[in-house]
C-alpha cells in the first residue's frame, strides 16, 4: 500500500520541480533582456552649425569658339597661294587659298573638245535619220535603214548629254582648286604653307564664328563634386580683371584627361566684351551667394532600405532617434575612408548627431556622450 502511494507521488514532485525551473529561467531571461535595453553605449558627436559655402580658388582657361570648321580643298593638288592668316577675319566668299589648277584646265579643254564633237554627231545623225524619215516616207528605203539610222541619232543624243555632264565636272573640279569662305569668320588656324602638297580634306584654314565665344576651362574632379547645381561663372581677362563677362555651365566632359585627370567644362558666356577676344587667356570664379551647407564625417551615415539616415542625440535623455537625411550625389565608387557628406535635407541647427558608434545603435538606445565636435562645418 505505501508503495503504492510512493509511485503516485512520484509525477506530482517531477511536476513541481520543472515549474519552479521555467520560473526561474523566465526571471533570469527577464533580467538579462532589461540589462540589454539597459546598455548604455559610448558615442561621440557634433552639434549642427550649417556654414556658408564658398568655392574662392580660380582656374584658367582660354576663349574658343563656340563652333568652328576645317576648311580644305575637295581635290589634291599643289597650294600655291594662301591669302589668310591666323587672326584674320573674313567674309563669305573671299578667297582663303588657291591650287595649282594647271592639270585641271587641260581636263576642262579635253572636255569642251568632247563635247564639241558629240554635237557634230548629232548634228550629222540627225540629219541622217531626217532624210531615211523621207525616203521611207516614198518608199524608196527599206525598214532596217531607218531604223539604223535613229538608232545612231539617239546614241549621238545620249554622247551629247554625257560630254555635257563631262564638261560640268570639269568646270567643277577648276572651281575646286579655289578655297573659298562659306562663312563670315576668323582664321584661328592653318594646316598648310605655299608650295605643300595637300591632300583631299586635309585642313588649310580653321574658321570660327566670333559671335559664339566660349570661356574653357581643364578642372579636377574634386572641383567638379564641390561645385553647386548650375553655377553662375564670373570670367575675367587674365591682367585685366575689370572687364568680365557672365556665363552659364553649357558642357561638361563626361571623361578625364588620362594625363592630367582633369575635365573640360564650356561656359557660354552671356554678351562678353569686345576685348574677350578669341584666344585670350581668362580667369573663372563662381559668382554666387554663399549656401549654407552641413558637412558631417562619413561615418555618421548608415544605409537601410535604399534611404540614408543618422542619429540624432537627445541631450536630456541621453538617448538616440534616427533621421532620415538627403545628401548631396557624390561622382566616383564610393566615399573614402575619413571623408565627409554634405546633407542638404533633414538636418537643422543645433541638432546633435552621433559621429561614431552609430554601428551598434538602435532606436531608442541609451548613449553616454563621449567627445564632442562644438560645430559641424566643412
Amino acid at each position: 500500500m505505501r508503495r503504492t502511494a510512493r509511485r503516485q507521488l512520484l509525477p506530482v514532485a517531477f511536476l513541481t520541480l520543472a515549474l519552479i525551473g521555467c520560473q526561474e529561467q523566465a526571471r533570469h531571461g527577464a533580467d538579462h533582456g532589461q540589462g540589454a535595453a539597459a546598455m548604455i553605449r559610448p558615442v561621440r558627436t557634433v552639434t549642427v552649425e550649417p556654414v556658408a559655402f564658398r568655392l574662392s580658388q580660380a582656374v584658367t582657361g582660354t576663349i574658343e569658339p563656340r563652333a568652328d570648321a576645317d576648311l580644305g580643298f575637295r581635290i589634291a593638288g599643289k597650294l600655291i597661294e594662301r591669302k589668310a592668316d591666323v587672326g584674320g577675319r573674313v567674309k563669305a566668299g573671299d578667297l582663303l587659298a588657291r591650287l595649282d589648277d594647271q592639270d585641271q584646265r587641260n581636263e576642262l579643254r579635253s572636255a569642251e573638245a568632247n563635247l564639241a564633237a558629240a554635237q557634230g554627231e548629232q548634228t550629222q545623225s540627225r540629219n541622217e535619220e531626217n532624210r531615211k524619215r523621207q525616203l521611207l516616207a516614198n518608199g524608196n528605203t527599206p525598214q532596217t535603214q531607218y531604223d539604223a539610222a535613229l538608232l545612231a541619232m539617239r546614241t549621238a543624243d545620249a554622247k551629247v548629254v554625257a560630254a555635257q555632264a563631262s564638261l560640268q565636272a570639269a568646270r567643277d573640279r577648276v572651281g575646286y582648286t579655289e578655297l573659298r569662305a562659306d562663312r563670315d569668320g576668323v582664321v584661328t588656324a592653318v594646316g598648310a604653307e605655299p608650295g605643300q602638297v595637300v591632300e583631299t580634306g586635309e585642313m588649310v584654314i580653321r574658321l570660327a564664328q566670333p559671335e559664339g565665344r566660349e570661356a574653357v576651362f581643364n578642372v579636377a574632379e574634386a572641383g567638379l563634386r564641390a561645385a553647386p547645381r548650375e553655377p553662375v561663372i564670373e570670367v575675367a581677362l587674365a591682367g585685366a580683371p575689370d572687364i568680365t563677362a557672365m556665363g552659364r555651365v553649357r558642357e561638361i566632359s563626361p571623361q578625364a584627361d588620362p594625363v592630367t585627370r582633369t575635365h573640360t567644362v564650356r561656359i557660354m558666356l552671356e554678351n562678353p566684351p569686345d576685348a574677350l577676344r578669341l584666344g585670350a587667356t581668362v580667369t573663372g570664379r563662381l559668382k554666387q551667394d554663399p549656401a549654407p551647407v552641413i558637412e558631417l564625417p562619413d561615418t555618421a551615415l548608415g544605409e537601410e532600405s535604399g534611404k540614408s539616415f543618422v542619429w540624432i542625440v537627445d541631450p536630456k535623455e541621453q538617448t538616440v532617434q534616427r533621421r532620415v537625411v538627403a545628401i548631396r550625389p557624390r561622382e566616383g565608387e564610393g566615399l573614402a575612408a575619413g571623408s565627409t557628406i554634405t546633407v542638404t535635407e533633414g538636418l537643422s541647427r543645433g541638432d546633435i548627431v552621433a559621429t561614431a558608434g552609430t554601428r551598434s545603435l538602435s532606436e531608442g538606445q541609451r548613449v553616454r556622450l563621449g567627445k564632442h565636435s562644438e560645430t559641424a562645418a566643412p
